[in-house]
């Protein structure tokens, strides 16, 4: 018998290997034209959620830490064999597994680094329902929509210089403007993924927080749109705005779908300090 606490992984296991199948086999460019917009949406959409989902996992557990590093690691590289399968399939330059593996990557490090922050300064990590028996201690710091809001906004200004970064540098390298694209995409997704991340696994106020993380997913959109075009999006045969706004939606939606799956086994984002008074409340 699967105890409890592990039974997550029993609904998070054929989640990850749905992925991987939908980027191994999925034909990104489909004909007609929204047809085209789902097919890039669902492509990218499941790479970059499920990038910030395995770095996640390093970063706020379950399981121990010597399991989780290589796992997750292992998790990136199969959705980068999965675009290598899906070149053999659809077709397309081969460079693209080392330019978009190359994105994943880095993705998956970068995301870590707000992440581990939270979990060392505030100790947040994901628990069990079974682990809140230790009490409630009113001294320990705890997260809520104002750390939030906080964790957005350099978030959002320490990848917003990344991508004015990458954009520079794109007109400077080989292939630089397929790379700038690239990493422009793989940046966003993380400014974008890590608040309806955080949000939607809040012991408290989940609901509220993340409508309001969506709400500000649907302003950093808005906002990205133009810097998007900047680099030459939409010429060429790239991606355009409707491209980005359909990668947003189901990066956002494989973020979601996992926190649902993680909510209904018991687990929250908590500090060792919240015990049986949130489920008190309930």
């Amino acid at each position: 018998m699967v105890p409890p606490r592990y039974r997550v992984f029993l609904w998070a296991g054929p989640l990850i290997a749905l992925g991987w199948l939908l980027i191994a086999v999925l034909d990104p460019d489909p004909p007609g034209r929204m047809g085209e917009y789902v097919g890039m949406g669902v492509f990218f959409g499941t790479m970059f959620g499920q990038t910030t989902l395995a770095s996640t996992w390093v970063a706020f557990g379950p399981a121990p830490l010597v399991w989780r590093l290589p796992l997750s690691f292992f998790w990136v590289v199969m959705l980068a064999i999965a675009i290598g399968i899906n070149l053999g399939l659809n077709g397309g330059p081969d460079e693209a597994v080392v330019v978009v593996g190359g994105c994943l990557l880095a993705q998956w490090f970068l995301v870590q680094l707000p992440l581990w922050g939270l979990a060392m300064g505030y100790g947040l990590r994901l628990r069990h329902r079974d682990e809140f028996g230790l009490g409630t201690d009113p001294s320990e710091r705890q997260f809520g929509i104002r750390q939030l809001m906080i964790i957005t906004a350099i978030v959002g200004v320490v990848f917003g210089i990344g991508r004015l970064v990458a954009t520079n540098l794109g007109d400077r390298i080989k292939g630089g403007h397929e790379v700038a694209i690239f990493a422009f995409l793989s940046i966003a997704a993380i400014v974008i993924t890590v608040p309806v991340l955080l949000a939607s696994m809040m012991p408290r106020l989940a609901l509220p927080a993340t409508i309001l993380a969506l709400l500000l997913v649907g302003f950093a959109t808005a906002w990205e749109l133009p810097l998007l075009r900047s680099i030459g999006a939409g010429r060429g045969g790239g991606p355009d705005a409707m491209h980005f706004i359909w990668i947003n939606v189901f990066t956002t939606a494989w973020i979601l779908g996992m926190a649902v799956v993680v909510r209904l086994n018991g687990y929250r984002l908590a500090t060792p300090g919240l015990g049986l008074a949130i489920h008190a409340k309930r």
